[in-house]
């Protein structure tokens, strides 16, 4: 089984996901693909003050295809209205793991590591430069330093509240 990419109308993957396994249901094909996936991340916001959890699409306008052969699967779905096109091109294993959330340690350090610059992105000091001065990678946290009125003030911050410079 390799994974493909179907490009549907952007905003509408969750209707276009039905309305495809609809399709494949309705033609009886349900066996030429074994998953159909929207990449996506679950995060953590600060929305009036209060943590809400928000789950948002990785990539806008793109649905996953797990199958034997993508031949089958576009000959089932060309007339699904809102299916652009299918890229035949598979996806490689590396692509795959990233995408569905399969990442080691090391993918962290290589996102940030220490005397970095970074820009705070949430939180009282949204949009203040920074330098990492320590990773904690099980908590998925960084001390940055940041210069307010002239003096350090080091702020304790997770990887989602902050992003390279």
């Amino acid at each position: 089984m390799k994974w493909y990419v179907i490009k549907v109308v952007s905003g509408k993957e969750k209707k276009m996901k039905e309305m495809i396994e609809h399709e494949l249901k309705f033609k009886n094909s349900q066996n030429v693909i074994s998953q159909l996936l929207i990449p996506s991340e679950k995060s953590l916001q600060i929305r009036n003050g209060k943590k809400v959890n928000v789950e948002k699409n990785i990539y806008p306008g793109y649905i996953l295809v797990e199958c034997e052969s993508i031949s089958d699967v576009e000959a089932n779905i060309k007339h699904v209205p809102g299916v652009s096109s299918v890229l035949k091109q598979p996806l490689s294993q590396s692509e795959i793991d990233r995408i569905l959330g399969i990442h080691d340690k090391k993918a962290v350090e290589d996102v940030f590591c220490a005397n970095q610059k970074v820009r705070i992105t949430d939180g009282p000091f949204n949009s203040f430069i920074g330098e990492i001065k320590n990773l904690d990678l099980e908590k998925q946290k960084a001390k940055v330093c940041v210069l307010i009125f002239g003096r350090e003030v080091v702020l304790d911050l997770t990887f989602q509240q902050i992003e390279k410079e």
